[in-house]
């Protein structure tokens, strides 16, 4: 189980590891910048739909 703060701390790993590779360098740094900001919209989206309704599961 992962409450809201550990989502949220898992977004922020994910914002600075995208922040590490602006702009990318290669095709494989874009390809992981697409991966990783798809993670941090979908994490987004759980805390935004759970908001408040209880725990979050894994």
């Amino acid at each position: 189980m992962r409450d809201e703060t550990a989502i949220r701390e898992r977004i922020a790993e994910l914002e600075a590891e995208y922040d590490s590779h602006d702009p990318p360098s290669s095709a494989m740094e874009d390809e992981a910048e697409v991966a990783i900001l798809r993670a941090i919209e979908e994490l987004e989206w759980v805390l935004e739909e759970h908001d408040g309704t209880g725990g979050f599961t894994t």
